[in-house]
C-alpha cells in the first residue's frame, strides 16, 4: 500500500491532544458524555499507532485485512491495544479480520454474519462485538442496510448467531457542508434506531461532521487525518 510522508511523532501527539480538546469542548457545550474515539490508522505505519498509543490512545480503525494483520503482529507487545475493523467486508478476508480485530463496525450481510460467527468460535472469541453498517443516504456507491431493514436483520442475527454481540449502528452519512446548521434528521433517525439495537450504541462522526454527530448523541467517533495527517491511496485487496 502506498503511503504519504510520515507525520512526526510530536505532531501526532499534538494532533491527538487537539482532537480530544475539540471533542471535550463540543461535549461540554452540548451537555453530552464523551464518546469513544477510534483513531483511523489505515494506510499509516505501525509506528504512527505506537506514537498515538504512547499518548494514551487505545483504539484504532483499520480498513484492510492484510494491513490489520501486519500491524497486529508488529504491535503485539501492546496488550491493551484494540483494533476496530471499519472497512468493507469480503468473505475470503473475514477469518483473518476476526482473528486480528476486536470489533467489526461494518456488518450488513447475513452471509458475512455467519462467517464472522464461525471464525469467532474457531478462534475462541465466544462473544464478538459487531455494529451494523447503515447506508442512511441510500447512496449507490456505499454498502449498508437501509434503516427500514435494520430490525429484521437484527432479529435474524440474534436468532442464528449467538457468537455475535450487536452493539448498535455505524454510518457514514452524506457530507454535511455547514456544521452550524441544526442536526440533520438522518442523524436523529440513526440515534433513535441505534437505541433499539443490541447495546444501543451509535458510531457516527468524522472530522467533517464531528459537531453534528456529538449533538445527535453519537457514542463513538472515527477520526483519522486530523490525528495522523494526510494519507495516500491504498491498493485494493483482491
Amino acid at each position: 500500500m502506498s503511503r504519504t510522508s510520515r507525520t512526526s511523532e510530536q505532531d501526532i501527539k499534538s494532533n491527538l491532544a487537539s482532537v480530544w480538546a475539540d471533542i471535550l469542548k463540543i461535549c461540554t457545550h452540548q451537555g453530552r458524555l464523551l464518546p469513544r474515539l477510534i483513531a483511523v490508522s489505515k494506510v499509516h505505519p505501525a509506528s504512527a499507532i505506537h506514537c498515538a498509543y504512547e499518548a494514551g490512545q487505545r483504539e484504532f480503525g483499520e480498513n484492510y485485512s492484510q494491513e490489520l494483520a501486519q500491524k497486529r503482529a508488529e504491535l503485539s507487545a501492546l496488550k491493551d491495544l484494540r483494533f476496530v475493523f471499519i472497512g468493507r467486508l469480503q468473505s475470503n478476508k473475514i477469518k483473518s479480520i476476526v482473528a486480528n480485530a476486536d470489533e467489526i463496525q461494518s456488518l450488513s450481510d447475513l452471509k458475512h454474519a455467519a462467517l464472522i460467527a464461525k471464525a469467532a468460535k474457531d478462534c475462541g472469541k465466544t462473544v464478538f462485538p459487531v455494529y451494523y453498517l447503515v447506508n442512511v443516504g441510500d447512496e449507490p456507491t456505499k454498502a449498508g442496510l437501509g434503516l427500514n431493514e435494520v430490525d429484521d436483520f437484527h432479529a435474524t442475527v440474534c436468532k442464528k448467531f449467538p457468537e455475535l454481540s450487536p452493539q448498535g449502528l455505524m454510518a457514514i452519512p452524506p457530507p454535511v457542508l455547514d456544521q452550524t446548521t441544526t442536526v440533520p434528521c438522518t442523524y436523529l433517525q440513526l440515534k433513535q434506531k441505534a437505541g433499539a439495537i443490541g447495546a444501543g450504541k451509535l458510531s457516527l462522526g468524522m472530522s467533517g461532521d464531528l459537531h453534528l454527530a456529538i449533538a445527535a448523541g453519537s457514542d463513538c467517533v472515527r477520526i483519522g487525518t486530523a490525528i495522523f495527517g494526510a494519507r495516500g491511496q491504498a491498493q485494493s485487496e483482491s
